[in-house]
């Protein structure tokens, strides 16, 4: 009776084991050797007994610390890639941007997924590292705005099934790209200006020629009508990329106290990361919020740090996108077979630390 019971329980874990493999993806996480343990009410010898043939036989993969997974197919075996995802960032001042990819490779290796970070200078830097490679399952390539040449992406392409961009300024490639449209969210913001009275609304952007960034002063220049070709008196350009602002750029782009007739009664700033730095503009400046000048910032509208839980915002969630990131990375590394496309962020704005997300921006 005592071997009856014993092999009745290796079935059972068997059965369970091999109904997962046939219902699942390449990749897969399967049920924990406690787990099974638990809900077998069977011993660790018993489960890992089980395991060894499907193990062998390549059903199954068991890494340390990674748990058990449904094996790739023999055409897609793991020794031929060096990892799973490989991450590419230029490397840049913004700690919002690393963060983000810092918290990624967490969740992805929590997964069981083989992750490889590596920041480059500029493209000859990272053309050297992929020379030095074998395959990838998917890169994921953060550029902080920067100009992304052809051949650098046709690179990326040589040694990775798949390419996923953090940014929607590369749109229209053989890749998944995943952002916010900028010029949305400035165009809502300003619009909520004008409903409160403002008529003299100023934006403080970066200088930089991204297409984004370009495309986000060129649409400040259609909201408030400006014609030029002078200077608009009320666009304030800053000599650094979003996220590398300084104290003194901040500074700059804020009225006198007290505000003459022509200063700016309403301010919008894309591109601060500490909330804190606007902060001491304007003890400096000796202005009063809501009263000498209204603010308003684009970004993230669930990052503490660049509002200080004081200025109204508008953008993105910060963590949606690491949601999508992770299901757009997790699918491509799982070989999904669906087109690459542009996937837009939803805009969202906090007003008085009322949170509203604008459906209408996902169209």
């Amino acid at each position: 009776m005592k071997i009856k019971s014993k092999m009745s329980k290796d079935a059972a874990v068997r059965n369970k084991l091999k109904r997962k493999i046939a219902e699942g993806q390449p990749g897969d996480r399967l049920p924990r050797v406690r787990d099974l343990m638990s809900e077998f009410g069977t011993s660790q010898r018993v489960v890992e007994r089980v395991l060894a043939p499907l193990i062998e036989d390549g059903q199954i993969t068991a890494r340390p610390g990674a748990g058990l997974h449904i094996a790739q197919q023999p055409d897609e075996a793991e020794a031929v890639f060096n990892a799973d995802c490989l991450i590419l960032y230029r490397a840049s001042e913004s700690r919002l941007a690393r963060r983000l990819l810092v918290e990624l490779v967490n969740r992805l290796r929590r997964n069981g997924y083989r992750v490889e970070m590596k920041a480059f200078v500029d493209e000859a830097e990272g053309e050297s590292f992929l020379e030095r490679q074998g395959r990838f399952r998917c890169c994921l390539l953060q550029t902080n705005f920067e100009v992304v040449s052809v051949r650098f992406l046709a690179r990326i392409l040589d040694c990775a099934d798949a390419l996923v961009v953090d940014g929607v300024s590369l749109t229209g490639i053989d890749a998944d790209v995943i952002g916010t449209n900028w010029r949305e969210a400035l165009s809502v913001g300003y619009r909520m200006l004008q409903d409160r009275g403002h008529s003299r609304i100023g934006f403080l952007t970066s200088a930089h020629d991204a297409r984004q960034i370009a495309m986000a002063r060129r649409e400040f220049l259609l909201l408030s009508g400006w014609e030029g070709p002078a200077p608009h008196p009320r666009l304030h350009t800053v000599a650094a990329l979003p996220g590398s602002y300084r104290h003194s750029d901040l500074v700059g782009a804020l009225p006198e106290s007290p505000p003459d007739a022509a200063a700016s009664t309403a301010l919008i700033i894309w591109g601060l990361v500490e909330g804190r730095l606007l902060d001491a503009a304007l003890q400096e400046k000796n202005l009063k919020l809501g009263e000498d000048v209204s603010l308003l910032l684009l970004g993230s509208v669930d990052v503490p740090s660049e509002h200080v839980s004081r200025f109204d915002i508008v953008g993105n969630s910060d963590r949606e996108k690491l949601d999508l990131f992770e299901t757009v990375v997790t699918a491509r590394i799982k070989g999904s077979k669906e087109p690459p496309r542009t996937h837009y962020l939803p805009i969202y704005t906090v007003v008085n630390g009322s949170i509203q997300r604008h459906d209408a921006t996902l169209a």
